[in-house]
């Protein structure tokens, strides 16, 4: 996908979410409202779950500017932080069904109506940073949105995320692949993830979010694995102080658009858009590497988590068959090469 320079980063970080207008005051959604050549403004919803201070939304405040500056305000969108119009799942479904316009967030949360969704929570896709941008600013990331918008009606606009997920221990510091067997871990309900484990040799354990620190606590489970910002919010430090560097996954998560929508726009409307789109996608990725990075410092500086290293080679050796099945379910063999050559 195409890149324009971003704006710096400290710019980013003054604007404010009334930028995006007021929600009690917006329009109608795109879709049946023409594509703007009629001279009145064109509001698009844009949702997320993530809470107003979040990164996504700092960069959501920029993209709202941009859009109106580009458009000499024919088009404008209004931002819904917070999960206010719904949790991830739903959010994911109203922009399929057309009620709500973009959403960002964890594209696996639409598995119930396509499994390709659920690609970027395979471990190990991308071997480091640098590939995952590479991947998704080339040709792997192109071919699966447009996988993904001829099966489901959705476009893919960017790729935001960018965080890696580790893993974290109660007890003693996991610091080789012998210290997974038998390791009772904490994940969300994922038959992918618990297959992943589970050939490392873990003892996946299907816990709540919300039930995590105290199923950590009693011993009901060994450990989980997580983002940073996520580990602090929630406190899980303190009942699991130690933190391996597994970084099996390295988050991607889609800004998704209703395709009806956007095609109902007209071409000057579409442009603007997909240029500030562009233009905030690698301050979005800067925003969410600082925040963790924040995260981190805070752990260890503030609340002595311990950090550990670990030799990854193993554990990807051993859930290259779960990731080599998946991709042969799912008609996505070939771009998963495409990725790991990237």
């Amino acid at each position: 996908m195409k890149k324009i320079a971003a704006f710096a980063l400290a710019s980013a970080m003054t604007l404010s979410l009334a930028a995006c207008g007021n929600p009690s005051a917006s329009n109608s959604s795109a879709q049946g409202s023409g594509t703007g050549d009629d001279g009145k403004t064109v509001t698009l919803k844009i949702g997320n779950a993530m809470n107003s201070d979040h990164p996504w939304n700092t960069a959501i405040d920029q993209l709202c500017d941009l859009v109106s500056e580009y458009s000499d305000g024919k088009l404008e969108l209004v931002n819904y932080p917070d999960a206010t119009l719904g949790t991830e799942a739903e959010l994911m479904e109203q922009v399929k069904e057309g009620t709500l316009d973009i959403f960002v967030g964890d594209p696996s949360v639409g598995t119930t109506f396509c499994k390709k969704l659920e690609l970027f929570a395979v471990p190990f896709l991308f071997q480091d940073k640098e590939q995952w941008e590479a991947a998704l600013d080339g040709e792997p990331g192109d071919t699966y949105a447009q996988m993904i918008e001829e099966e489901t009606g959705i476009k893919i606009l960017s790729y935001w995320g960018g965080s890696t997920r580790n893993v974290l221990a109660v007890k003693h510091p996991v610091e080789s692949i012998d210290d997974l067997k038998g390791f009772k871990l904490r994940l969300a309900a994922s038959e992918l993830k618990f297959n992943v484990w589970q050939a490392v040799g873990c003892l996946p354990v299907e816990i709540a979010f919300g039930e995590t620190y105290s199923a950590m606590s009693s011993g009901l489970c060994d450990g989980m694995e997580n983002e940073m910002p996520s580990i602090l919010s929630a406190k899980f430090y303190e009942v699991a102080p130690h933190l391996t560097r597994t970084e099996h996954e390295i988050t991607v998560r889609p800004m998704f658009m209703n395709g009806e929508v956007f095609d109902s726009l007209a071409p000057d409307l579409q442009e603007a858009l997909l240029k500030a789109v562009d233009e905030v996608t690698p301050v979005a990725r800067q925003l969410e590497a600082d925040y963790g990075q924040q995260a981190e410092d805070t752990m260890v500086n503030d609340f002595g988590l311990q950090i550990y290293s670990i030799d990854k080679q193993p554990i990807m050796e051993s859930v290259a068959p779960v990731l080599e099945q998946f991709g042969a379910e799912n008609g996505l063999s070939d771009l998963i090469a495409q990725i790991q050559a990237s």
